[in-house]
């Protein structure tokens, strides 16, 4: 059976928002476990403690009333000395002695919040996100970088007296706007900066500037195959956050922030609304790689690397299977300007189509264009269910080869989706025509349409649907007879939209809009590839004279007047006597080719 790529349903879905859940939970009460790090009057404080805004105060013994410390944020730094004389102190010591150890109704209702933000984003990837974000491997990663930052967060409040609003938390939707879609990136940027204000009992004014700051710095990242360009928006979206900060102070605090909250530098907090944001942007370009690696997606270097047609796979392709490997090179083009035409990753999609059909390099005979001028096909001597068989095995044994040399998993998912589960229908409909001619002297068991089914999957990318429709375009073009752009636009419309009917490309996000522009570019390509061109001299010389035309008569004029020929059987329609056939009948019998191309061996 082919192992294809993981995704994630219902049960999957529950089960990892429990276990991350409860990662969320841990690290956002972890020290509080810990004895040692409590400050104590007298003693040195071991890390920062900090008391949000407007927080609750009871005494160590927890009085049932608690004091409030109303509109008052306290900080102590690290090492600081405690002294019950000092209000600030009493006030951090009394704060932490409340939670100290966590409660187990306290630590529940953090993991029932922190569960209802895992399902949201696990239910909404599952039905309406970004296919490749329906990946199990996605959401693991996704989900492990937002337990980074969560604890990088934790971290520089522990550790620092920095402002909380340095954290950058809008760092992980730049990444996931770069690598899926805007729609995502914001989803899982709200559902963070609501786990990163909770470190700091879900502070209102801590909220609000981070989800502005972020979704707007989402939203600005304009051109998403650029990724210097999350540096730009990372700092607009600094200046956004600095407008939301003092907007939200003077709202909360009926009072705009003054010349004394720039004095205290970085402990500032319009300084650190602007600064995060900076920061945000540096971090996703500096980091960029690693974290697409943790998503799922593949670094530019690598993909280079493997456009080098001197690797070993395509060299032994190239070696054994010639004729597969030509037809994976004009694929290469004809996919990549189509990739190209609709904002898709086109580096990526080369590389798809040089990998996609490798597995043929193990059993090259099976396949038309390995065969030379008056080779036997071996499919003559087997049956089409053995046929079918050895030609759907080209998918599990390049994505076996692939896997084996170390090939990055999202170019190994070209393999298994560049038919999708699309039906054999040549010998399918070869096998039911045998069955009904042995009628009931057929021996062995009756086989059902899903024996004559590629053991793939349905793409899941805009990539790897190209492919799925250059693999058939550049098949069918074949049969395009004169190259016009007319009819190749019609074969490539006959060719999508046999995709989109049979369901193929449900998965992969294409939209109507991206196939009617693929189409166009595909069919502009297609000419271009079947240009005229002039003759030279020496082959106007070599071409055999023309005989006298005197008392011959054309062809068509001996015909006597009034005889058409018969129709061919199957329906074919006839033409007149030196007639062009219609463009309609030209798509027609390009698209029986183009099917016969696909599925026969020869």
């Amino acid at each position: 059976m082919l192992r294809t790529r993981a995704r994630v349903g219902l049960l999957a879905g529950i089960i990892l928002s429990v276990v991350f859940a409860a990662l969320f939970t841990a690290a956002g009460s972890i020290e509080r476990f810990v004895p040692a790090l409590a400050p104590r009057f007298g003693q040195a404080a071991p890390l920062v403690v900090r008391v949000p805004l407007a927080a609750p105060l009871s005494t160590p013994t927890r009085q049932p009333t608690p004091q409030r410390l109303e509109h008052a944020r306290v900080l102590v730094p690290r090492g600081t000395v405690l002294s019950p004389q000092h209000p600030e102190h009493r006030a951090a010591v009394q704060y932490e002695s409340a939670h100290r150890p966590p409660s187990p109704w306290r630590l529940g209702a953090e993991l029932v919040l922190y569960l209802f933000a895992c399902l949201i984003l696990t239910n909404y990837a599952r039905r309406f996100g970004h296919s490749r974000v329906r990946l199990l491997r996605s959401q693991v990663g996704l989900f492990c970088l937002m337990l980074a930052v969560l604890l990088g967060g934790k971290a520089l409040l522990l550790l620092t007296t920095l402002s909380e609003f340095w954290i950058p938390v809008g760092v992980v939707a730049l990444w996931v706007t770069a690598g899926f879609d805007r729609r995502t990136g914001l989803l899982v940027h709200l559902a963070l900066s609501f786990m990163v204000a909770s470190l700091v009992r879900f502070d209102l004014l801590l909220l609000g500037v981070f989800a502005t700051r972020g979704m707007s710095g989402s939203l600005l990242f304009f051109n998403r195959k650029r990724p210097r360009q999350m540096l730009l928006a990372g700092a607009l979206s600094g200046l956004v956050g600095t407008v939301a900060y003092v907007a939200l102070v003077s709202l909360l605090e009926a009072e705009a922030p003054g010349s004394a909250e720039l004095s205290r530098a970085l402990g500032s907090g319009a300084v650190a609304c602007l600064g995060g944001g900076v920061v945000e942007g540096l971090i996703a370009q500096l980091l960029r790689e690693p974290a697409q690696l943790a998503l799922g997606h593949i670094s530019r270097d690598r993909l280079l690397d493997l456009t080098d047609i001197e690797h070993p796979l395509l060299q032994k392709m190239a070696r054994v299977a010639p004729g597969s490997w030509e037809h994976s090179r004009v694929m290469a083009n004809l996919a990549e300007a189509a990739s190209a035409a609709i904002g898709a990753d086109s580096l990526l999609t080369r590389v798809g189509a040089y990998f996609h059909d490798v597995g043929k390099a193990a059993q090259p005979k099976y396949f038309v264009e390995n065969l030379a001028p008056g080779e036997r096909s071996p499919h003559e001597d087997l049956g089409p269910d053995v046929s079918a068989d050895a030609i759907m095995a080209h998918v599990v044994l390049g994505t076996k080869m692939l896997r084996e040399a170390g090939v990055p998993e999202i170019v190994v998912e070209f393999v298994y989706t560049h038919h999708g589960t699309q039906l054999m229908e040549y010998f399918w409909h070869k096998y039911q025509e045998n069955r009904e001619q042995a009628g009931e002297a057929s021996n062995g068991p009756s086989l059902g349409p899903r024996h004559f089914r590629y053991p793939g999957m349905r793409p899941l990318s805009k990539e790897t649907a190209i492919v799925m429709l250059v693999d058939s375009v550049e098949a069918a073009s074949r049969t395009v007879s004169p190259p016009e752009h007319d009819k190749f636009e019609q074969m490539i419309q006959r060719v999508a939209f046999s995709k989109v009917a049979e369901g193929q490309l449900d998965d992969s996000g294409l939209t109507i809009s991206d196939l009617r522009v693929m189409i166009q570019r595909l069919a502009a390509a297609l000419l271009n590839m079947y240009h005229g061109r002039i003759k030279y001299p020496w082959q106007t010389e070599e071409e055999p004279a023309a005989p006298p035309a005197e008392g011959l008569v054309p062809a068509a004029a001996a015909e006597p007047a009034g005889l058409v020929p018969e129709p061919e059987q199957g329906g074919g329609v006839a033409a007149e006597p030196g007639s062009t056939p219609s463009p309609a009948s030209a798509v027609a019998a390009s698209g029986k080719a183009e099917a016969e191309e696909r599925d026969s061996p020869g």
